[in-house]
């Protein structure tokens, strides 16, 4: 059954928002951060793009929202899970910017242009339907027309639920879980790019939250990690 109505959906996301601040007083979190000045729940110099796939949202919102430092949003589908998400956002002081590659996208567009101005932006670049872990090529698109850095993300903890999805999983940690997350070097993407040069700088960023995903599982287990970072950092070349 499909729900439509505006005062469920925003109950729906309010429940889920007070169920969430309660769990995530309880984590404990460990980081590795590659660059100082690019973790969101600390004061930055500056906005970043977030990357994070959609399974791993979880922690870093965490780790944000038990701070509530600078101004964030989040780019959001115009599907119905997407006003869930909003609604919940916007209980977790987190901007909600609506649209999807194939439904609003230029309108979404327009005003991630506006936000990146003065916060940060997440975004789930697997979404909004998969494939699981395969990056689409928007945000490097936005981060090439606004010059803002993309931050690879990855975030795992051991004690987790796992929901299963039509096309990805969501992962929850259990109260008082160990939650980890890493943030790679910023990745700087050229303006002006063409289509092959686009499909090139996709593949990096690719290839970092692919190198950040099997870091923080290192760090999960206790390894010593060091940065090595696939791209030249803030590289202006393609």
């Amino acid at each position: 059954m499909k729900i439509r109505s505006v005062w469920l959906t925003r109950f729906i996301g309010w429940s889920a928002a007070c169920f969430a601040k309660l769990l995530f007083r309880t984590y404990r979190f460990t980081s590795f951060v590659e660059q100082p000045g690019t973790d969101p729940s600390s004061h930055t110099p500056r906005t970043w793009l977030y990357a994070l796939w959609h399974d791993e949202i979880m922690i870093p919102l965490a780790a944000r929202s038990r701070t509530g430092v600078g101004e964030v949003a989040a780019l959001a589908s115009r599907h119905q899970d997407g006003s869930y998400l909003v609604e919940f956002m916007r209980h977790m002081r987190i901007r909600g910017v609506r649209g999807s590659r194939n439904h609003g996208g230029d309108q979404a567009l327009r005003e991630l242009l506006r936000v990146l101005t003065c916060a940060h932006v997440f975004i789930t670049p697997d979404g909004p339907r998969g494939p699981k872990h395969e990056l689409k090529e928007g945000i490097v698109f936005l981060a090439s027309q606004t010059g803002t850095p993309i931050i690879p993300c990855a975030s795992f903890a051991p004690r987790s639920w796992i929901i299963k999805g039509n096309w990805t999983d969501l992962s929850i940690p259990k109260p008082f879980a160990r939650a980890y997350y890493y943030l790679g070097t910023p990745i700087t993407i050229p303006p002006n790019l063409s289509r092959e040069e686009l499909a090139h700088w996709r593949n990096i960023v690719q290839a970092e939250m692919r190198r950040a995903r099997t870091a923080v599982h290192a760090l999960a287990e206790g390894r010593h990690l060091e940065p090595t970072p696939t791209a030249p950092p803030l590289s202006r070349a393609a």
